[in-house]
This record gives structure tokens, sequence and C-alpha cells, in this order.
């Protein structure tokens, strides 16, 4: 069971994409110290939103278990897989950077942080999916 109410997770969710685009702002604006501190931040907030909420419900849900090629088995293994994937892409980039205030470091990395963007974004939405069927009447 989760140790926090999906709600909860939900809005934790929707403000780590909020500090994901404010960090792209500061990145534009050349604040790259700034930029790399509110990238730490998502990814620390997105680690423990998985392991207090995502992990502990993974495990909870009979449909993987009875109907393990379901749509929404499928989404969820999908959701589950690429997030695990970005996570460690963006611990990856964050621990690489040691909050250097150069961006020398970074220059190298940026297509994988557009990729590792792309994803956070896509597990994003997939989850916001998931929670509508799991936790709303608007998706029967």
């Amino acid at each position: 069971m989760a140790l926090i109410p999906p709600q909860i997770n939900l809005s934790l969710q929707i403000a780590t994409l909020i500090i994901l685009f404010a960090s792209l702002t500061l990145k534009r604006k050349r604040k790259y110290f700034a930029h790399g501190a509110t990238m730490l931040t998502a990814v620390i907030l997105n680690a423990l939103s998985f392991l207090l909420v995502m992990m502990p419900s993974l495990s909870t849900l009979e449909i993987l278990k009875t109907q393990p090629l379901h749509w929404f088995s499928l989404a969820t293994l999908a959701h589950a897989g690429l997030g695990a994937v970005t996570i460690i892409l963006g611990a990856w980039i964050v621990a690489a950077w040691h909050l250097q205030p150069s961006n020398q470091n970074c220059i190298r990395k940026k297509k994988l942080m557009r990729l590792t963007l792309m994803l956070w974004v896509i597990v994003f939405f997939l989850g916001f999916v998931l929670y509508t069927v799991l936790y709303t009447s608007l998706i029967p």
C-alpha cells in the first residue's frame, strides 16, 4: 500500500513537472547553477514519489496478475518501465553535474537531457491517465 495518498502524489507530480519547466527557463537565462539545483530537486521529488507511492501501488494491482495483456496492465508496465529509466537517467545526469556552476560538463549530455525530459513528460501523461482510471470516473 502507498505511504501517501494518490491525490497528494498527483499534486507532487504536477509540482515536479512545473519545477522541470521552470528549470528550463533558468537554463535559457544562462543561470546554470539554479537550473541544476532545480533539476536536482525534481529528481529527488520524483524518486521519493516512486518509493513512497508508485512502487508500493504497483505490487497491489491485481489486474497485472489476472489480465497481463489488458490495455491498463500494458499502460501500467510502460509507465513503470519508462519511469524507472527516466529516474535513472535523471539521477545520473544530476550526479554527473556535481553542483558545478559551469555548464561545460553538461553540454556533452544535451541530447541525453532532452531525451530524459521527453521521457519525463510521456511518463507523467501515462501516469495521469492511470490515475484518472483508478481514482476518478472520467475514464470507465
